[in-house]
């Protein structure tokens, strides 16, 4: 792969499959966990993705062992209400990218996903995940809701009943329950991971850019529909948080993060 570094974010091009990127969160120290910047640069690197016309797939993925912590917490908490209140005007347009942009976005969850993360892996067309990957719903338990575009594709993909359950009583969901649920389109083992991205790759490399996009813009329209009022209901209750002082302090340890 060549690679385009730009600090806790890597893009990466597969070389042997043309069409093929892997943006990659790396902040393996925090278990990739998302500050400020972070989710600028993903931002970036996914309008880049967005507007290059080589591009067909996009898998977003983790380094080290955990997919994606949610969000840094500790960086926000030391962030004046401004920094706050536009990090989650950051994290709503990486949702709201994921879900209209013409390309097809592939979560590969390689461990743990909490907060963020979780959205990220939902609101992603397909979500793949290693058999050792886990999804902590923990914001209920934590007093943060839910306001990101997650909440509402969530009940989409599993029904308003389960996806209740998820997101008021919280916990944590094995790769192999998400599956059975219906979030997470299939569970990969360890030693076959890169084999099977590579196959993935190589599948959307060889469609129809076109057609990619017109399918997933038709089977998005019911997020489509409520995608405005979600954008507002999120950058207020961002906003809300920021200015209530309401962040906490910290993330889940280590130990739960596996």
């Amino acid at each position: 792969m060549e690679d385009t570094t730009c600090e806790s974010v890597i893009r990466e091009k597969h070389t042997d499959v043309p069409g093929a990127v892997t943006i990659r969160i790396n902040r393996p120290e925090v278990k990739n966990a998302l500050a400020p910047e972070t989710l600028l640069q993903l931002n970036k690197h996914l309008f880049d993705c967005h507007h290059d016309p080589e591009v067909k797939v996009v898998f977003l993925t983790g380094t080290g062992d955990a997919f994606c912590a949610g969000a840094d917490l500790k960086q926000l908490n030391s962030r004046s209400q401004q920094d706050r209140a536009r990090g989650g005007e950051a994290a709503t347009e990486l949702m709201t990218r994921i879900v209209t942009m013409p390309k097809i976005v592939i979560a590969a969850v390689n461990g743990a996903a909490a907060g963020l993360g979780n959205h990220i892996a939902i609101c992603s067309d397909l979500c793949i995940a290693q058999a050792n990957a886990n999804f902590h719903f923990t914001g209920a338990t934590k007093g943060i809701p839910s306001m990101q575009m997650g909440a509402l594709v969530l009940p989409m993909a599993i029904g308003i009943k389960r996806a209740k359950a998820l997101l008021l009583q919280g916990g944590r969901v094995s790769a192999r329950r998400a599956e059975e649920l219906g979030f997470c389109n299939a569970v990969i083992e360890p030693d076959v991971w890169f084999e099977e991205i590579r196959k993935l790759a190589t599948e959307f490399s060889g469609r129809d850019v076109g057609t990619l996009a017109q399918n997933k813009y038709l089977m998005n329209q019911l997020v489509y529909q409520q995608i405005g009022a979600l954008k507002l209901s999120s950058l207020a209750g961002a906003r809300h948080l920021a200015d209530s002082g309401q962040v906490i302090t910290g993330r889940l340890p280590d130990e739960v993060l596996r």
